[in-house]
């Protein structure tokens, strides 16, 4: 991996203190929005880190060496976060797993480059993150990707007037999933006839879904998280019980469904995985998830699961003269849940894609 001169300087210091005949545990640094409303991904993410260490260290560890979590709330907060990855730093750990969402992943790209902390995100999708050299290493793919995505979707289903509601808790996100989908749209013909922030002063829920609905769309696209999408549909239901509703990628945590109920019936994702699958490794990782935590996992644990693997095996993999961060890059093909698992030079990983609809209070595959 080629980094610019002052990052090579950190990254030649983190092969010496990872190489230096260490005894203890490795500690994995995991930031991620564990509390308030919207905390069912942050929380859902910590959980399968923890299932994927547990299985390492039954295991004898790696290298002889234990996994040990230390775990923080960025509450959805840039400070807090850049607060978190520099107590991370000053607490020797080795790599960093998180955040969830771009807005926190833009605000801390600059601090894990000058500390030169490795850090793997499992979500974090904004089309500005691909193609740097950088810390920063993306298991997702890139809005540019699913939002080009949901444009050819919509297209193909003959909706070519679409109006989208976008979050302004997570611009990154949602400003880049919006461009990209404008982008890709116009070149089809198709037209965005209105747009609305939420979580803005100036807009409530219930005004957000009038607004929606004025100019009469064949489809409404929510570019918002799991619980405003809940309560944007219901809303939107009881004006129009026959819209189309789209939610993007970020909606897709079983919270929607809990929170949604008959008001999601029938919308629209795109999701990294299929839940449904019968490959006997991600049957294994369903039932040993449910029987340590009860619950079923969301999309943000399968895909922090495969950044634990990804990153377990380039600390197994990674020689004592190479930084991490190289280890990272050159590590073969891993097997992931449901794909396999690998970085170009940048960093950048890549997911499969299915559109799913809700059916019956689940996520099927079209």
């Amino acid at each position: 991996m080629r980094f610019p001169k002052a990052l090579y300087a950190l990254a030649i210091s983190s092969v010496v203190l990872f190489g230096c005949g260490d005894t203890g545990p490795i500690k994995i640094g995991f930031i991620a929005g564990l509390s308030g409303g919207d905390a069912d991904t942050g929380n859902a993410s910590l959980n399968a880190l923890k299932l994927a260490a547990s299985e390492v260290n039954k295991t004898g560890g790696i290298k002889g060496r234990t996994i040990e979590i230390i775990a923080r709330d960025d509450q959805k907060d840039p400070k807090t976060a850049l607060a978190a990855i520099r107590e991370f730093d000053q607490l020797g750990i080795t790599a960093v797993i998180g955040p969830i969402i771009s807005s926190i992943g833009m605000a801390m790209l600059p601090v894990i480059n000058e500390l030169g902390i490795v850090t793997v995100s499992p979500t974090v999708s904004a089309a500005e993150f691909a193609g740097l050299h950088d810390y920063l290493f993306r298991i997702n793919s890139t809005t540019r990707d699913n939002a080009t995505a949901y444009a050819r979707h919509n297209i193909e289903k003959g909706r070519k007037r679409i109006a989208l509601a976008l979050d302004g808790e997570n611009e990154a996100f949602t400003e880049s999933w919006y461009r990209e989908f404008l982008l890709d749209f116009d070149k089809r013909n198709g037209r965005v006839v209105s747009k609305v922030w939420i979580n803005t002063p100036e807009t409530s829920i219930a005004l957000a879904a009038r607004h929606l609905l004025a100019e009469e769309p064949d489809a409404i696209v929510l570019i918002t998280n799991a619980a405003d999408s809940a309560k944007l549909a219901r809303e939107i239901r009881k004006i129009d019980r026959n819209i189309t509703l789209s939610a993007a990628e970020w909606a897709g945590s079983e919270q929607l469904i809990e929170l949604g109920g008959d008001a999601v019936e029938g919308m629209e994702l795109v999701q990294a995985y299929d839940r449904y699958s019968n490959d006997t490794k991600y049957k294994k990782f369903i039932d040993d998830y449910q029987q340590m935590f009860g619950t079923q996992p969301g999309y943000t644990s399968v895909l922090t699961y495969d950044a634990a693997t990804i990153l377990f095996a380039a600390l197994d993999h990674q020689d004592p003269k190479q930084s991490l961060a190289d280890a990272m890059i050159t590590l073969p093909p891993q097997q992931g849940l449901q794909q396999d698992l690998i970085f170009d030079q940048f960093g950048d990983g890549n997911r499969n894609a299915y559109f799913v609809r809700i059916r019956d209070g689940k996520f099927i595959v079209e």
